[in-house]
């Protein structure tokens, strides 16, 4: 169980960050009118005719579905599988086993994702009483785990860092401190040297956390460009752009009654809804002992966005945005509501394709009018018309 796979690189560790930098972080979000669009500058976004640069590396080739990490025995997770808990017992009795998991599960990245989200308010008027609805216009979702790792489960790039001696955080006691730390203990192996740690601790309720961590992604940037897109299509509604993470961090617990019912999801709703979480969570802070000394960091780039030498993993913003632009454009006139594939995006070029191959044809009739002329061009994808309506009266405005 949580056996290490072949050719897991030798431990180096690295440097343990606790508040990664604002372009690092692994998620940002708004939800404001496009009004504001005109604070980003014309001369940086990309023309929609520009053809998108290859990418340093595909992993176009790796099924999505092979990079969410390997299972965990006696696992289970919260509704968006957020944070993954398991009470395997092996895990709080032999240091090597829960050493192999973890080693195992940080060459996997998180599940990456950027949600696409468009709003707008419709008020309902019955007589004197008026009623607001909330109307969802479009929630395009598009995997970007693919863009961490090109061969998950299998990087001979090391991922783990651990915390820094001397640095404050969680290591076996309730509360942050900056002891023990590595100089402490006779191992050379930092990662087993906790473990060994961990399994050591006599503690009836314990908890041994990986976290997983996305940096180096300009996840400002990507949003300027999406937010630009959706303003070519004259949306008048409120946009949140975020980048969530799923399986964001594995907590080994303590065999135990209690830590077996802490995890169970019905549980923790009943505790919510009758407000017992108020007395409940106190009591488990309290009784906890915390280990939060290591992390698995993906890196989007080499460098921070500021850098003028960073090098992708797989492709820029920039040209991740290029590959995608004309199926958002698609999604957000079509009202897209779910997960778009790589499938839909390829049927959007090739349908782009066929409506520019019928636009050069001279046997394709003309009327002298854009709107009539779209009609007989209708091949692509169906956004001419759209367009045509859309960018003349703007639509998604709250009413």
């Amino acid at each position: 169980m949580g056996s290490s796979k072949a050719g897991t690189p030798a431990f180096q560790p690295g440097v343990y960050r606790d508040e990664p930098d604002r372009n690092d972080a692994a998620s940002t979000s708004s939800a404001v009118l496009l009004g504001d669009i005109d604070s980003y500058p014309e001369e940086d976004l990309p023309a929609y005719s520009d053809i998108p640069a290859i990418p340093r590396k595909v992993a176009q080739n790796v099924p999505l579905e092979n990079m969410t990490p390997v299972s965990i025995p006696f696992s289970t997770s919260d509704s968006f599988c957020e944070t993954i808990w398991t009470n395997f017992p092996d895990y709080s009795k032999h240091a090597d086993t829960l050493e192999q998991m973890i080693r195992q599960q940080s060459m996997f990245p998180p599940v990456y994702w950027v949600y696409i989200h468009g709003t707008h308010t419709e008020t309902v008027k019955r007589g004197n009483k008026e009623t607001k609805n909330k109307v969802v216009d479009f929630f395009i979702q598009i995997n970007l785990t693919h863009l961490l790792s090109t061969t998950p489960g299998l990087d001979v790039e090391n991922h783990i860092e651990m915390l820094e001696d001397n640095r404050r955080g969680y290591r076996g006691g309730i509360l942050p401190k900056v002891s023990p730390n590595l100089s402490d203990m006779e191992e050379s192996n930092a990662l087993r040297a906790w473990c060994q740690k961990f399994v050591d601790d006599p503690a009836g309720w314990k908890a041994f956390k990986l976290k997983r961590e996305v940096r180096h992604h300009d996840t400002a940037r990507l949003e300027q460009l999406i937010r630009s897109l959706i303003a070519s299509t004259n949306y008048r509604g409120h946009v949140s752009i975020n980048f969530p993470l799923q399986h964001k961090e594995v907590v080994v617990l303590s065999p135990g009654k209690i830590n077996e019912l802490r995890t169970k999801r019905w549980l923790r709703w009943v505790f919510y809804l009758t407000f017992l979480w108020i007395f409940s969570w106190p009591v488990l802070f309290f009784i906890t002992k915390r280990y939060e000394v290591v992390k698995a960091v993906f890196n989007y780039t080499s460098d921070p966005a500021e850098s003028e030498e960073r090098v992708p993993a797989v492709m820029s913003e920039m040209e991740f945005f290029q590959r995608w632009e004309s199926a958002i454009r698609r999604g957000i006139y079509g009202r897209y509501d779910g997960v778009m594939g790589d499938d839909y995006r390829i049927a959007t070029l090739e349908a782009d394709a066929r409506g520019v191959i019928a636009s050069n044809n001279p046997q394709t009739p003309r009327t002298g009018n854009a709107f009539a002329d779209g009609a007989l061009n209708l091949l692509g994808a169906g956004l001419q018309i759209a367009g045509d309506y859309r960018d003349a009266r703007g639509w998604g405005a709250d009413t």
